[in-house]
C-alpha cells in the first residue's frame, strides 16, 4: 500500500470544521470503491490538518482526488483553495497538487 496526504489549511477553507477529518477521507474513499482509505489525521502546529490515505494504486487515487478537488463541495468548501496533496515516494513527498507547487511539504509537527 502506498500513502498520499492532503494538507488542509483551515485559513483559506470556507467552513473550516474539523470534522473534515472524518468527511474527506470518508468521501474519497467511497468514490474510490476500495482504491483509497483512511488512514488517520494529524494537525500541525500551524493548524493544519494532515489527511493520511492508504491506497492500493496510486495513479488511479491521485486521479480521483484530483477530480474530487476540481468538481465536488464538501462540507460547503471548495478544497483547492486549502489543500495541497502529496504522494510519498520513497520516505519524501511528491507534490501533485497544487500545480507548480514550490515549496517544504511537511507532514509532521516539528
Amino acid at each position: 500500500m502506498a500513502t498520499i496526504v492532503l494538507k488542509l489549511d483551515p485559513e483559506r477553507l470556507e467552513n473550516p470544521d474539523a470534522d473534515l477529518r472524518y468527511l474527506v477521507p470518508d468521501f474519497l474513499a467511497q468514490r474510490s470503491e476500495g482504491v483509497i482509505a483512511d488512514d488517520g489525521y494529524d494537525y500541525l502546529e500551524n493548524y493544519e490538518m494532515v489527511i493520511f490515505l492508504q491506497v492500493t494504486d496510486v495513479a488511479r487515487a491521485s486521479e480521483i482526488i484530483l477530480q474530487v478537488l476540481a468538481t465536488e463541495r464538501i462540507h460547503g468548501n471548495d478544497l483547492r483553495p486549502g489543500c495541497t496533496v502529496g504522494v510519498e515516494r520513497d520516505g519524501t513527498y511528491e507534490v501533485i497538487f497544487p500545480p507548480g507547487f514550490q515549496g517544504e511539504f511537511r507532514v509532521a509537527p516539528l
